[in-house]
């Protein structure tokens, strides 16, 4: 249910060309999670793709079950467009191993995930949140909000000296990800 909330979610946000590795039944209700070695959620915005990756995982789990094929579903994507891409990893908490992966992973350029991987982990609270004021913004947005707001993230990861400074200040992006 929470891949299918979040594909609907993603919809919702406008600009794109939004599919999900979802299973339906006959009435549209999903089946089961997405199958394995695809991205849960594929974003196409003409210029850049988008992979939205979602887990009820928690803790070491997490890490362990997450870590290694979202960053891999992610090059996938690369691959295909040859176009840049980015990743949203939604799970109720993030483990402090996925953010330190994460953050890593921006700043190494490692050739089999087709350079630096620019993966964004959320809390549900905060993709929630993001969805809400997309709803209740004055204006429509577009592609280009939701580039910026991965390209910050590179940003940050560059002038950050860890991964929790990271995080924090990209959670607060996120939180006020329209704010022009």
């Amino acid at each position: 249910m929470l891949e299918w909330n979040a594909w609907r979610a993603m919809t919702m946000l406008n600009g794109g060309n939004i599919n999900t590795n979802l299973k339906f039944d006959d009435f549209g209700n999903p089946m089961s999670t997405a199958q394995g070695n695809m991205a849960d959620i594929v974003c196409d915005y003409g210029d850049f793709g988008l992979t939205v990756e979602v887990t009820m995982q928690s803790g070491k789990r997490q890490y362990e079950t997450e870590g290694e094929p979202v960053t891999r579903h992610l090059a996938k994507v690369k691959r295909e467009t040859n176009k840049p891409a980015y990743c949203l990893f939604i799970a109720p908490n993030i483990n402090d191993a996925c953010i330190a992966h994460f953050y890593a992973l921006h700043k190494i350029s490692i050739s089999y995930y087709g350079g630096t991987s620019t993966i964004i982990p959320l809390p549900l609270r905060v993709f929630i949140k993001m969805v809400e004021d997309s709803h209740n913004a004055s204006y429509v947005p577009e592609p280009r909000h939701i580039q910026r707001f991965f390209e910050r993230s590179n940003e940050l990861a560059n002038t950050t000296n860890n991964e929790v400074d990271w995080y924090n200040e990209i959670t607060k992006e996120a939180l006020n990800w329209l704010t022009e």
